[in-house]
């Protein structure tokens, strides 16, 4: 079984992590997502919760029948990068290798020498996190960035409107 760790924010997932995603699927037999800052939420920079971005994950993947190919965990942060890579593959199942599309976070999986995979960034400039959440706080149209069962759950719990009041005065 050829499994591979997948790190990151999901804040939220969008089409990028979607290419990113497939693209692994089609080299392993598996992946780990793991969902990091999953302590945070309700914030400008981390508005959705661990759980809520467990379920727009697992949403997705259900959608597209690749669901029991996919394993999603919840990572808080611990605020050391070193340690930090021991602590996530203590609480991931194990994997042979780890993908980013972050230099600093396959630098730390390498400093350890696992595997890493770089994903290469599918359109950086428009799928980021900070551009989707900046377009919800403008009040503008951000579902094209974002898988359909993704924008469907953030309507569902009235996301938008959250990244709005919680980035009036913020950056996203």
């Amino acid at each position: 079984m050829r499994r591979v760790l997948y790190p990151g924010r999901f804040q939220p997932f969008h089409n990028g992590h979607s290419s990113a995603l497939k693209m692994l699927l089609a080299e392993f037999d598996e992946v780990v997502i793991a969902v990091g800052s999953a302590q945070e939420g309700f914030t400008c920079w981390n508005p959705f919760t661990g759980g809520e971005r467990v379920e727009m994950i697992r949403g997705f993947t259900k959608s597209l029948g690749i669901d029991e190919r996919v394993w999603v965990i919840t990572l808080p942060d611990i605020r050391m990068p070193p340690a930090w890579v021991a602590y996530t593959l203590s609480l991931s199942p194990r994997v042979e290798a780890v993908a980013s599309g972050n230099p600093q976070v396959l630098d730390l999986f390498k400093w350890i020498g696992l595997k890493t995979v770089e994903i290469p960034l599918e359109n950086p400039q428009v799928y980021k996190g900070r551009v989707v959440r900046e377009l919800m706080t403008k009040g503008l149209e951000w579902r094209h960035l974002v898988p359909k069962e993704v924008s469907d759950f953030i309507d569902e719990i009235k996301g938008a409107e959250r990244v709005r009041r919680l980035c009036s005065s913020e950056t996203p």
